[in-house]
């Protein structure tokens, strides 16, 4: 598992543009602020040769994966080169964190000479971070990377 929330893969199909922009089409609906029961697997934007869409779950979680994608014809169908990212706000707050957590360890570092146990606290507030983004993104990604690629295969 990689610790940077990011992917970035690339789907070489047989089908032509118009298929696979039906195909996701098909699948997602429009996005909504509030939506307690949505009627399709995602919802966001699909243009002619690009989307950006997002899994809609029944469950919280912050660190859900922004799928975007670029649809690009080729000869014998097209190339979907998709890219799964943290959502901009969720990026922002969490840099904020990671950095105020990074000078807190920092500052125990420097008075080490001074050990108490409170001074742990600082590396567990790091530790958590890491699991609480790492494990909420990638959860959902390598699931939402086998469902499209299930989807926009030749089957």
């Amino acid at each position: 598992m990689k610790l940077i929330p990011y992917e970035k893969f690339q789907i070489d199909t047989g089908l032509s543009s118009a298929e696979l922009v039906q195909r996701i089409s098909s699948i997602t609906g429009e996005n909504k602020f509030f939506n307690f029961s949505p009627s399709h697997e995602f919802s966001g934007q699909v243009t002619e040769n690009e989307f950006e869409i997002v899994k809609n779950i029944s469950y919280r979680n912050s660190f859900l994966p922004i799928i975007e994608g670029k649809i690009e014809p080729k000869s014998t169908g097209a190339l979907v080169t998709i890219s799964m990212r943290l959502h901009l706000l969720v990026m922002c707050f969490m840099s904020v964190w990671f950095s105020g957590v990074g000078i807190g360890c920092l500052l125990v570092m420097s008075k080490m000479h001074e050990f108490s146990w409170p001074m742990l606290i600082p590396f567990g507030m790091l530790f958590f971070g890491v699991v609480l983004v790492s494990g909420g993104f990638w959860f959902e990604a390598s699931k939402q990377k086998r469902r499209l690629i299930e989807l926009l295969s030749n089957n």
